[in-house]
């Protein structure tokens, strides 16, 4: 009964935030939670499995749609779902919280001041809402059973696997991005998707975007996305995703995302209990696949160009963390505020050229109070890391440093994780994944047999 007390409670909670935000979407958003409700408990109860699934596969692959008719963000509706099905379904075994989610519940504590102290508009209660939903996909995934989050992990990779795929037909095919438009009742195609990378002589090209908007949070789903391929599937299957999620990363020209991949191999190879031949193996693979990115003439000028001091990208970074400090000057306890225009407008956003530094970020936007806890999470995400890549199991070590690679590099060079909700949900997704420093590696079983992928579809659909 408490149980589901706390899930009303909550949602309601949540609902009612997001009408008070958006009143003709929110009215609307109300009218379809209320035909749906049945369904949704109904799945709830009896098909917990397909709602992990289907979130996972969403956020994958579709991250940026919208509920048809309502325009408002099907990831958000989803996440809230699987929030109350994981709480319906919590095994007696994971109730407790561990040190990380502490720590999450402390930055949620943290930043609710920080709403309250510097709100000035609605956009900060949506801005604040959609963040706290993306935030706590981290409670409701750390409260599945291993099965079911190891299903949401693979069903994650076929979304941005997919999502992947249709960008690179998009490149090949429609560089226009005209198809998007057949999206539009899914809320793409609005908006001009395009995004170019300009060289030296004024030569343009064209990256790859597709159901990701941005180019460099979509490189973030794929580093995501291809971590969670390599821990998850075995064989020829991951051989096809793995591929798929490389060719896509590459062609997204981001180059926080795709060096935080060269360095989480790094990683894996130098922390991971292997023999000398396989650690050296390990870096001939890294350089292996980074002579073949070098080889593509504009992923090597988009590469290389980050060590000219004259790259427009450099120069803007640098300029931002010098003006950091008289931005937030008299704003350092609780940040210049959530719903802020530049977070909403790439072209004021360009012109304010606040710091891509998430942690840094999370200060400008939350205050030095949420910047800190920021931090912390990292770091003990970063140890639960490192304590994975000396345990016998494989996928907590795959993870494990995929995460150290993005900690130490996108996430320094760049701010989705901060201001995006999608990526927030990644982030969550990756931190859930992450092994626990109170109980042993080993004790948790390695990868699912090459069935399970036939077993798990019969599960998901009944």
């Amino acid at each position: 009964m408490k149980r589901t007390m706390l899930i009303g409670a909550a949602a309601v909670f949540v609902v009612a935030a997001l009408v008070a935000s958006d009143v003709s979407s929110g009215i609307r958003l109300v009218a379809v939670l209320l035909v749906l409700l049945p369904l949704g408990l109904y799945l709830g109860v009896r098909r917990p499995r397909l709602v992990y699934c289907a979130f996972a596969l969403e956020l994958g692959a579709i991250p940026f749609a919208d509920v048809p008719g309502v325009n408002f963000p099907l990831a958000l509706i989803l996440a809230v779902l699987v929030a109350g099905t994981a709480v319906i379904q919590l095994p007696k075994s994971n109730r407790r919280f561990s040190g990380l989610e502490w720590w999450c519940l402390a930055l949620i504590a943290a930043s609710t001041i920080s709403l309250i102290a510097t709100y000035t508009s609605l956009y900060d209660l949506q801005a604040y809402i959609e963040w706290l939903v993306a935030t706590t996909v981290l409670f409701s995934l750390r409260r599945l059973l291993p099965d079911d989050l190891r299903a949401f992990g693979r069903w994650f990779v076929y979304g941005t696997a997919g999502a992947g795929a249709f960008g690179i037909l998009l490149l090949a095919f429609d560089p226009a991005g005209r198809v998007l438009n057949v999206l539009s009742i899914i809320g793409y195609g609005s908006t001009n998707n395009l995004r170019y990378v300009f060289s030296d002589t004024g030569q343009s090209t064209v990256r790859l975007t597709g159901t990701f908007i941005d180019p460099n949070a979509g490189g973030l789903f794929l580093v995501a996305g291809f971590v969670l391929c390599v821990a998850l599937f075995r064989g020829f299957t991951r051989i096809a995703l793995a591929t798929v999620l490389l060719v896509s990363l590459g062609l997204t020209l981001s180059r926080e995302n795709i060096v935080s991949l060269g360095v989480a191999v790094l990683i894996f190879v130098a922390f991971r209990n292997v023999r000398l031949g396989g650690k050296l193996r390990g870096v001939g693979i890294v350089a292996a696949l980074g002579a073949a990115a070098l080889a593509i003439p504009t992923i090597q000028d988009r590469l290389l160009a980050a060590l000219d001091p004259n790259d427009v990208g450099a120069q803007a970074r640098t300029a931002a963390l010098q003006q950091f400090p008289y931005q937030v000057s008299g704003h350092w306890l609780w940040g210049l505020g959530w719903g802020r225009i530049e977070f909403r407008d790439a072209t004021i956003g360009q012109e304010v050229n606040y710091v891509s530094n998430s942690p840094l970020l999370s200060v400008y936007r939350g205050g030095v109070i949420v910047g800190a806890i920021f931090t912390i999470i990292l770091i003990v995400g970063i140890v639960r890391a490192l304590r994975g890549l000396r345990q016998q199991s494989s996928e907590y070590a795959v993870v494990g440093a995929g995460f150290c690679g993005l900690a130490l590099v996108a996430f320094q060079l760049d701010f989705p994780v901060v201001t995006i909700y999608p990526t927030t949900m990644v982030l969550s997704v990756l931190l859930a994944f992450l092994p626990e420093l109170s109980r042993k590696v080993a004790e948790t079983p390695d990868l699912p047999r090459p069935e399970t992928a036939r077993r798990e579809l019969a599960a998901v659909t009944g």
